[in-house]
């Protein structure tokens, strides 16, 4: 009996001290095993990896599609495809079902679809693979801040008007205090029920905009960098004092943080859907402590003041 209890230690003692499994991913979080099907809500890339930079898309599943879950790691389910593939997708791209693996959208044709050109039917924001800013993209579109646009696009590189960068900031910063505000007229050119309303008459209730005269807010002008970081900055209720110009030490905090993209060079430039959702990623990835983690290389390169012109 002895030695049959001191055999157990031993074997509980290797358990205990033998490395983790882990994903062949960015974070190296650990594998674990599952048996369940799920059926593809969104149209999705299945990578060869856990991971959105360094992977490679070996197929696209149309929505409807179901596949075989067969191990999870942290934001991803390691599937089977209908068609025998084993791979990669990100868990806001499909949902637990009763239905048979069996049952299945058709097929899309493997030679209509390319990292480069994708059906939108096929894949969510397709037009950001690749793209500099596609972690943190990926990102606040996981945390249900951006939808993209009905096409499928993103296209990260447009600029920013300030109605969509509202609806970025609210949706990032707040709960859901914001849904109340819908049928307000809180502006002359913001009427009640318009898709940003909410969003603008919050931000106004709040102190976070402030708007022009004649009482106009214009939701649809393009937004400069220094615009956009001032409303971002008020948005997550950072303070900053009154200086000549009005955005210098919006701008030094901002240098502090870290939470400024590396081709802003300018203090008017225009800025873009992609470096909106690097901004936010950066200050919701700082105030958890994984700033440095995210921007990996780069953690030392830093946009100050006196960079800008």
């Amino acid at each position: 009996m002895k030695k049959f209890l001191t055999t157990l230690t031993l074997i509980a003692v290797t358990i205990l001290l033998a490395p983790a499994v882990h994903a062949s991913d960015c974070f190296r979080d650990p594998i674990y095993d599952r048996d369940w099907n799920a059926e593809v809500t969104t149209g999705a890339f299945i990578r060869d990896v856990a991971c959105m930079k360094g992977s490679e898309i070996i197929t696209t599943l149309a929505v409807g599609t179901i596949a075989h879950v067969i191990a999870e790691t942290d934001g991803w389910y390691k599937i089977e495809t209908p068609d025998g593939q084993i791979g990669w997708v990100g868990q806001w791209l499909v949902e637990q079902t009763s239905k048979s693996f069996t049952e299945t959208a058709e097929e899309p044709e493997p030679e209509t679809i390319s990292e480069d050109v994708v059906e939108e039917d096929n894949a969510p924001m397709y037009d950001i693979n690749n793209h500099k800013y596609e972690d943190a993209i990926w990102y606040v579109y996981e945390n249900s801040i951006v939808n993209g646009y009905e096409d499928g696009s993103y296209k990260p590189d447009n600029t920013v008007n300030r109605a969509e960068l509202l609806k970025i900031i609210v949706e990032a910063a707040f709960n859901d205090e914001f849904e109340g505000y819908g049928d307000k007229n809180c502006f002359s050119d913001v009427p009640a029920n318009e898709w940003y309303t909410k969003y603008v008459c919050f931000a106004k209730e709040e102190g976070i905009v402030e708007g022009y005269s004649g009482n106009m807010f214009k939701p649809t002008n393009e937004i400069s960098f220094v615009e956009a970081l001032k409303i971002t900055m008020v948005g997550f209720d950072y303070d900053f004092a009154e200086e000549t110009p009005w955005y210098k030490d919006i701008v030094v905090q901002a240098s502090e943080g870290n939470f400024i993209p590396l081709d802003v060079t300018q203090f008017n430039q225009n800025f873009t859907r992609a470096q909106m959702a690097d901004l936010i990623t950066r200050i919701l990835k700082s105030r958890k402590g994984e700033l440095e983690e995210y921007l990996g290389d780069s953690a030392e390169e830093v946009v100050t003041y006196e960079d800008l012109n």
